[in-house]
């Protein structure tokens, strides 16, 4: 039996993901992560309200308590007043004596209570906690690696907004269909030039470079297409900006001809 060539299919081949795929997976990992900041925000503020209608309740009640407090020595400081009036009536000197001490310790009680009393009435209440936004953008960096959680947070933006979101996840899909692989430094390069956030040169530092990359001659000539063998001169100025445009001073030279041709330069 002949050798026959087996064809294997390799698994091991990533498989390719679309733009669309990629915005959707973006798009659901955020609103993952907003659900989840939600939630948990939501579950912080549910234990601070518990925390202050606790303190809440044992304030008042405590309160309650000392007023308890005070109306029964009070009763009972009457009590003693009576029974102290008629020991003395009936001249019994040593029962009136016991009321009387009594009724200076219900003072000395009703003083303390009275002083508790308003140190309780003069305790601020409890502030009511006030529910606070999740921060969308930390909510959406904690979802990405280091070095991308990092960009995210330097360029807010990009989450608040939604236009500029739509933008960011393009520019992730694109740079990544280009082959930068995520978090390189190609990947960002390739990310910031698509939103307009890397910063062309000066147009000094541009010209500087030219002139120190080219010194073309003084007089170029206009190739031998040119009737009569025509010798066109540049000035410095028109040297530096042919080097701008990446052009030789021959094809600048060609071009100043041709406009002068159509009436379009004097």
């Amino acid at each position: 039996m002949e050798n026959e060539d087996i064809v294997v299919a390799d698994e091991t081949q990533p498989k390719e993901v679309t733009l669309d795929e990629g915005v959707d997976d973006l798009k659901q990992r955020l609103a993952a992560a907003e659900a989840r900041a939600k939630a948990a925000e939501e579950a912080r503020h549910s234990a601070e309200l518990e925390a202050h209608e606790a303190r809440g309740t044992v304030q008042e009640t405590n309160l309650q308590l000392v007023s308890n407090a005070i109306d029964t020595l009070r009763q009972s400081n009457e009590i003693a007043k009576a029974n102290y009036k008629a020991a003395m009536s009936n001249g019994d000197y040593d029962a009136a004596a016991g009321y009387q001490e009594d009724m200076s310790t219900h003072a000395a009680k009703l003083l303390q209570l009275e002083q508790g009393k308003q140190a309780l009435e003069n305790t601020p209440a409890p502030v009511m906690p006030v529910s606070r936004p999740s921060d969308p953008v930390e909510a959406f960096a904690v979802q990405l690696s280091p070095r991308s959680a990092d960009w995210v947070r330097k360029h807010p933006q990009f989450v608040s907004d939604p236009r500029l979101n739509q933008k960011m996840i393009a520019a992730h899909n694109l740079a990544v269909a280009d082959g930068h692989a995520a978090d390189s430094d190609e990947y960002f390069e390739a990310v910031e030039d698509v939103l307009g956030l890397r910063k062309a040169p000066a147009n000094d530092e541009a010209l500087s470079t030219a002139s120190r990359r080219s010194t073309p001659p003084p007089a170029a000539p206009v190739s031998r297409e040119t009737r009569g063998g025509n010798v066109v001169r540049l000035s410095g100025e028109e040297r530096e900006m042919a080097a701008m445009m990446k052009m030789t001073p021959e094809e600048y030279a060609k071009n100043k001809v041709a406009l002068k041709k159509e009436g379009r330069l004097n």
